[in-house]
């Protein structure tokens, strides 16, 4: 939110120097810096070395994202790690911002601010090795289907699917993904830029993206609920999408075509 001061009709009452006169800083745990949060890894958004809190040489879509936010906001980030399962809980965050491929909805922000959009996306499937590739819907529901909890994912498998088998669910992408490999898990059900990103990084140890579920998905970063720095984060944002950035940067770290996916009906 922006607050304009009232112009004093009488100059030489303002005994402030002219110089002091410029923009507040940002509103950040730490002055100066941008404290940002990131999940587990995943390809093309961000990958690093996690050890405890602290994330070191990450690389990656979001991360460039969250330094060019930075960049306009005259901050120097600073990274961290946190893990999903907190990510939507009440209380005081220990970052100012979180990139995690959070899809916004309506019961998250009830505990959390998001970001405007900085990618849309639908649910994908991606199969065993061992898996013949379903078809239709109908034959999605007779696989073992699998996601990560408290995720958009899970939700719709256990709302709009429902499936013969009940979902296997696991705190994170790694467990899931070594389930499909092992084929504990016939289809995982998580984001297509998630599923085939991680399939080309690993050709040979899953079988296909075997198509996608329209669910018009966007993706925000992650604020703690009532955050000052929320609207000048949501400015950096239209400016990066409007001069080109974003695009050039998903580009960049994705260079794939999620259209091409078959739709599941």
């Amino acid at each position: 939110m922006k607050r304009f001061l009232p112009l004093l009709a009488v100059a030489a009452l303002v005994a402030v120097p002219a110089a002091s006169a410029g923009k507040a800083a940002p509103p950040t745990i730490q002055p100066g810096k941008l404290i940002v949060a990131f999940g587990d890894p995943a390809p093309g958004f961000t990958e690093g070395t996690v050890r405890g809190n602290t994330v070191t040489n990450p690389k990656g879509y979001e991360v460039d994202l969250a330094s060019a936010i930075a960049k306009r906001l005259g901050l120097t980030p600073k990274w961290m790690y946190s893990p999903w399962n907190s990510l939507f809980a009440p209380g005081t965050k220990k970052f100012d911002i979180s990139f995690q491929e959070a899809t916004i909805t309506a019961q998250r922000k009830r505990t959390v601010d998001f970001t405007s959009s900085y990618l849309n996306a639908n649910q994908g499937v991606l199969i065993s090795k061992q898996t013949t590739p379903p078809k239709s819907l109908a034959d999605l529901r007779k696989l073992q289907t699998c996601a990560q909890t408290n995720t958009t994912g899970l939700d719709w498998i256990k709302t709009q699917l429902r499936p013969a088998k009940a979902p296997l669910t696991f705190p994170g992408t790694a467990a899931a993904y070594q389930a499909v490999q092992i084929n504990r898990c016939q289809a995982l059900i998580l984001d297509v830029p998630l599923v085939s990103l991680e399939k080309k990084q690993n050709p040979t140890k899953f079988g296909p993206v075997a198509g996608q579920v329209v669910t018009h998905e966007q993706y925000g970063a992650v604020l703690q609920k009532g955050s000052k720095l929320l609207p000048l984060v949501n400015q950096a944002i239209a400016a990066l999408t409007k001069n080109g950035t974003v695009g050039k940067l998903q580009q960049k770290w994705f260079n794939l075509d999620f259209s091409t996916i078959p739709v599941l009906k």
